[in-house]
């Protein structure tokens, strides 16, 4: 019997960004469980934060997805990801 290894998530979230709620619906509806690191306690803060984690040039939107410990970008870097069958999630 072949074991599949499941995808672990963390997604960095605002609760008024609706890409960070179709990033997450998009998730679920591909079982990829995640935990959610909510940022609008200290939103501008976290953008710099992030933007030196992930090395990036500007300063980072929400949402920013990480799988596996891979930095994949916002929701549409998840989604030309996943439609360039970059990333998969079987």
């Amino acid at each position: 019997m072949t074991e599949t290894k499941s995808k672990k998530a963390e997604i960095y979230t605002l609760d008024y960004c609706p890409y960070c709620q179709k990033a997450k619906i998009f998730l679920n509806e591909h079982h990829v469980p995640y935990d959610e690191i909510q940022c609008e306690d200290d939103e501008e803060n976290k953008r710099v934060e992030l933007k030196e984690k992930f090395n990036l040039k500007e300063l980072a939107t929400f949402p920013q997805i990480v799988i596996d410990g891979v930095h994949i970008g916002g929701y549409s870097d998840l989604i030309a990801k996943y439609s360039s069958k970059e990333i998969t999630f079987d």
